[in-house]
Order: structure tokens, then sequence, then C-alpha cells
């Protein structure tokens, strides 16, 4: 009984309002049991003055002879007032969609922005979010908080790097559960800018990969994203008011194994952020 989770990400979708484009598809395990949801960042590409920026997330797949279904999703923007603004961080979105699941099956996403049309993409990453292992992982505490980690953590190790700026993976240093714990509940990734350039949006994702017995490699977005600034940023800068963790599941072994996280930007920055992750365990 595990969660698991699958990351599709494009940087440049969704210009045309009422035209979707494709975000990319996931398959799930030959042992998924069922559906859960989608976790959502996007940021659109430039920032604009006196325009705004809304998106929408459809969800497709034959296999579980699903037509599209479509979803509000971030980006959540009003329209810039000037050409010299700071830049704002959004937390990321969580989009349930509970379905049964037999294993294998490919699920389609796609996004695109809703009215007016701006004819300015986003930068978007989507995680699917899946049970696998009958029974489910999901108990009472989960559920009470679900999707964000449930107050239940008995313990969490933090890594970083001081300056991610590509689009490759950047290794950050590996963290070692301790053999006490018994589960993984809970996952964040996040930045905190250094000084930004205009029209660089921060929008990525994290990939653990593990000693554990078939971990897979969980994908997680960060927990917020940063627009794109308009101009030269001035006034103040972005910051997050909380930093909330997502709900996580996996059983540990009674060893002590290690998780290196893998962090990856969907557009390259000119000055390096910090990017932290923590793994919160029990």
């Amino acid at each position: 009984m595990v969660l698991y989770t699958k990351i599709v990400a494009n940087a440049s979708v969704g210009a045309t309002a009422g035209t979707f484009d494709k975000v990319g598809d996931v398959q799930v395990r030959n042992d998924a049991i069922r559906l859960l949801g989608f976790w959502v960042i996007a940021e659109p590409t430039v920032n604009l003055a006196a325009v705004e920026f809304t998106g929408q997330l459809q969800i497709q797949s034959n296999d579980l002879s699903m037509s599209a279904q479509t979803f509000p999703c971030p980006p959540f923007m009003g329209g810039a007032p000037a050409t010299n603004v700071g830049f704002a961080a959004h937390k990321a979105q969580f989009i349930p969609m509970v379905k049964a699941l037999k294993g294998k099956e490919v699920i389609s996403i796609y996004f695109s922005q809703g009215v007016p049309s701006n004819a300015t993409a986003c930068s978007v990453v989507v995680a699917l979010v899946y049970d696998a292992k009958s029974p489910s992982a999901l108990g009472t505490e989960e559920m009470q908080t679900w999707p964000y980690m449930s107050p239940i953590s008995s313990g969490c190790q933090v890594t970083s790097n001081a300056t991610v700026t590509t689009v490759a993976e950047t290794a950050l240093t590996a963290i070692t559960i301790p053999s006490w714990a018994t589960e993984i509940c809970g996952i964040a990734a996040y930045v905190l800018p250094n000084l930004m350039t205009a029209g660089e949006e921060v929008v990525g994702s994290v990939t653990l990969r593990s000693t554990l017995t078939d971990f897979d490699s969980q994908e997680w977005p960060f927990v917020a994203s940063i627009a794109p600034p308009l101009g030269t940023p001035v006034g103040k800068g972005a910051e997050l008011q909380e930093m909330t963790p997502m709900a996580a599941y996996f059983p540990l072994d009674g060893k002590n194994n290690t998780i290196t996280p893998y962090v990856k930007l969907n557009v390259a920055i000119t000055t390096g952020h910090a990017v932290f992750v923590a793994i919160y365990y029990r």
C-alpha cells in the first residue's frame, strides 16, 4: 500500500484560450488500484501589463473510458499594473479525481488558458497521485487533511542547494531516513528566490530516488511557483506565507535508507535560487 506520483511538464502550453495543448501522458504502475488526483503549478512565461492569466486543466483517458474533464487551475493572476513590479509566489493546487484503477492505464493531461486569449504560453507541471498495492494507503488520519500532510510526523530531514539554475537535474545531498521510522508521510520541495530577472518564471519539480525496494522514482512539483517579473523587479519580493507539506506514504523496512532528491526547472534562470527538499516520516 503505497502512494506513487508521476509528473508531466511542459514549458510552453495554453497560449490560446480554449485550445488545449497536451502537457503529457502518464502511465500508472501495473499494481495501481486508485487514482486520487493531480497537483498543479503553472505560471505565464511572460508577465504583461493589464492582462490577466487563468488556467484550465483537462484530463482524459481512453483506458478509463473517461471523456475530457476540465478543471480550473493556476495561474490565477490579475494584470500587472505597471512596467516594473515585484514577483508573486503561488501555491500548488490539488485537483481531486478519484477513480478505480486496474493497472497500466494511460491518462492524458492538457492545459489551456481561460478567456481572454493573450497569446502568451504558460509553464506547467502536473503530478498524478495514485494508490498502488492494495489495500489503500490512506487511513482516517490522512483523510482528515488530505491532500496535505496530517500533523502526525515524528521527524524530518531537509536538504538544499543554494544556486539551482538549470533545466537539467541538479542532485541535492542525500537524506538518510532513520531505522526507527516506519513510514514516509510528507514531502515538500520549495524555492527561495535570489535576485530574479525580468521574464523568468520559476516552475519545477523534484524527483526522489532511493535505496528502498520498489520505491520507483517519486516525482513531486514545488509546493509553490513564482511568476515572472514584468520589467526589472522592484518593491516587495516573492514570499510564501506558509509552506505546507504534501501528503505522501511509503512504508519503511526498519533500516537506514537514503533518498536523493534531484531538482529540475522547466525553464533555466539567470541567477541561481535556493531550493529546499524536506522529507517527513514517523
